[in-house]
C-alpha cells in the first residue's frame, strides 16, 4: 500500500487529485496539507488533515517516507506570484529531500528558466529546474496550457472568455502545437495519480501525454 501527499486539495486540480486518491485501492493514507481551508473538507477514512505554514512548512518524517506528493498550488496575485508559484514549492521540496518517492507538480506549458520576456514561464522554469536537481524521486512536472474549468467560482471574466476560446481552438491544435490544448482539471488529476501509481519515469507531460496516461 501506498502514501499520497496533497498541497493543496481545496482548489481546481488539487481538488480533483484527492477525489482520485481517495478512491484509488493504491493509496491507504491520503495526507492533505494547507491551510484552515482545508477544515472543511469532508470526511474521509483514509484521510488526514495537517495544517501548516508554507513560508516555513514542517512534516514529520513518518508522513513522507515513500510518499508520492502532488502540489499543486497556484496564486492569480501577481505580487504574490513568485513566493507562492516558487517559494511554496521549493521550500515543501527542501524537506522531502530524501524520504520521499516521487514529487508530481502541476507547471505550466512553455515553462524555461531561460525566458526573459515572461516571468510567469521563467519561475516555473526556475522552479523545475531547482526540483530536477534535488533528491526527490521520480520528478514529473505536468504542463497545462488552459485549465477548462468553465464552473469555478469566481471565475474573472478574462479567464471565462479565455475558456470559451479555447473550448474552441483545442481540437484544431496537432501535432507540435497539440501541447497547448486546453485540458479539465479531472483529466490532469487522473493522469498525476495514474503515473505516480505506475511509477512512471517520464519527467515532462503535455496535453497528449496527460490524456493517453487517463486511458
Amino acid at each position: 500500500m501506498a502514501t499520497a501527499i496533497i498541497l493543496v486539495a481545496t482548489v481546481e486540480v488539487g481538488g480533483d487529485i484527492l477525489n482520485e486518491t481517495l478512491k484509488s485501492a493504491y493509496y491507504d493514507k491520503v495526507y492533505v496539507l494547507g491551510r484552515e481551508s482545508i477544515r472543511r473538507l469532508p470526511d474521509h477514512d483514509k484521510m488526514k488533515r495537517i495544517l501548516i505554514d508554507f513560508n516555513h512548512p514542517i512534516v514529520d518524517d513518518v508522513v513522507l517516507q515513500d510518499a508520492d506528493v502532488f502540489f499543486a498550488i497556484g496564486t492569480d496575485d501577481r505580487k504574490l506570484f513568485e513566493k507562492v508559484d516558487f517559494g511554496y514549492d521549493f521550500q515543501f521540496a527542501k524537506i522531502c529531500q530524501g524520504k520521499i518517492r516521487s514529487f508530481n507538480l502541476v507547471s505550466a506549458m512553455g515553462a524555461n528558466s531561460q525566458i526573459s520576456y515572461y516571468k510567469y514561464l521563467q519561475v516555473k522554469g526556475r522552479l523545475e529546474d531547482s526540483l530536477r536537481s534535488m533528491s526527490l524521486g521520480d520528478v514529473r512536472f505536468y504542463h497545462l496550457s488552459m485549465l477548462i474549468a468553465p464552473d469555478r467560482e469566481n471565475l474573472p471574466l478574462g479567464d471565462a472568455i479565455w475558456i470559451k476560446i479555447f473550448q474552441v481552438i483545442s481540437p484544431v491544435l496537432v501535432g507540435p502545437m497539440s501541447g497547448w490544448k486546453g485540458i479539465t482539471p479531472q483529466n490532469v488529476a487522473q493522469a498525476m495519480v495514474k503515473n505516480a501509481e505506475r511509477r512512471t519515469k517520464q519527467t515532462v507531460y503535455l496535453h497528449d501525454d496527460m490524456m493517453n496516461s487517463v486511458h
